[in-house]
């Protein structure tokens, strides 16, 4: 895709991410203590459940660039600079590509932080279902706590920097999962889905650079006609192509630039990029939205990716 470059503000971009790696902690334990009061009513505005700003204005194929702080969890030196792009490659829904958003390092630690913990054949929410998702093993790593990696919590922070609004990261509901770290074999495949009520948005960090992520409904011509439903979305994608419809996110060892350059409806991803992408209309009518419908294409060599999701609890009650 062709990429308009545009520079933020480094020295105000300084500020906001020192801020928020020294308040990370913060974000993260208020996120995982939900409130055991009962949920006030309230009603969800537009504008807080997509992209703030500067995001919400970048056009598709623009691209901004920023850095955020690393540090190695294997040295403990100082955080380093950590330069990385975003693009915005969709409008519905708001799909955003993260070039070299994780170091070569953190990927490696991440990986070796699953295969240390163990990993276990990978389920869907439904307890004992592993059709939906085949030839995987998933492991959790905390994404704050005593337990948990300087490098996830970090992730969070730049995240909770960049694509949450002020109204999510203040409401009382606000929270985010433990990184879920998945491990294909040649073959394996997670079918289309929604990634289901509450949680706003979705970042899926491509950990050896093998793709394979397909939105078959982004910015298709008719939006305002996708039914409302699972089943009604489910049969308008089953004659769609990944490719030739939608946004395919691809990588892996036989990445061509020229394919990238030659076909709108494909990305390329290399070991480090990150995919992020809100599961919500953000018009205030507080409905899922099913162009963020997507899947995992079955792959043809050894895929390691890793997820986070971050939510706001008072969805479910919608």
């Amino acid at each position: 895709m062709m990429s308009n470059r545009r520079f933020l503000m480094m020295s105000n971009l300084r500020i906001l991410t020192f801020w928020l790696v020294i308040n990370s902690s913060i974000f993260i334990k208020k996120a995982l203590a939900f409130s055991a009061a009962a949920p006030q009513q309230t009603v969800i505005p537009p504008g807080i459940l997509g992209p703030p700003e500067p995001l919400r204005s970048l056009e598709v194929g623009h691209t901004l660039n920023a850095f955020r702080l690393v540090v190695d969890d294997d040295d403990g030196s100082d955080p380093q600079q950590h330069l990385f792009s975003i693009e915005r490659v969709a409008n519905s829904p708001n799909i955003f590509i993260l070039q070299n958003f994780l170091s070569s390092s953190e990927c490696n630690q991440i990986q070796a932080l699953a295969e240390e913990g163990g990993m276990k054949p990978a389920e869907t929410v439904t307890e004992g279902d592993n059709s939906s998702r085949k030839n995987c093993s998933v492991a959790w790593i905390p994404s704050s706590g005593p337990d948990g990696s300087s490098i996830v919590s970090g992730l969070v922070a730049s995240t909770v920097n960049i694509f949450l609004s002020d109204g999510v990261k203040s409401h009382h509901s606000a929270g985010v999962e433990n990184m879920q770290i998945l491990k294909y074999g040649v073959g394996g495949e997670f079918v289309h889905h929604q990634d289901a009520e509450a949680r706003v948005l979705t970042v899926i960090y491509y950990i050896n650079g093998v793709g394979g992520t397909w939105f078959p409904l982004a910015d298709i011509n008719d939006g305002d006609n996708i039914p409302k439903n699972k089943e009604g979305v489910m049969d308008l994608v089953e004659n769609l192509e990944p490719g030739k419809h939608g946004i395919f996110v691809k990588g892996g060892s036989n990445n061509s630039v020229q394919e990238e350059k030659s076909n709108k409806n494909t990305v390329l991803v290399n070991k480090g990029d990150a995919v992020a992408f809100y599961n919500y209309k953000d018009d205030g009518s507080v409905q899922l939205d099913w162009t963020a419908l997507h899947c995992g294409s079955p792959t043809d060599e050894t895929k390691w990716i890793a997820n986070h999701w971050y939510k706001l609890n008072e969805l479910s009650k919608y």
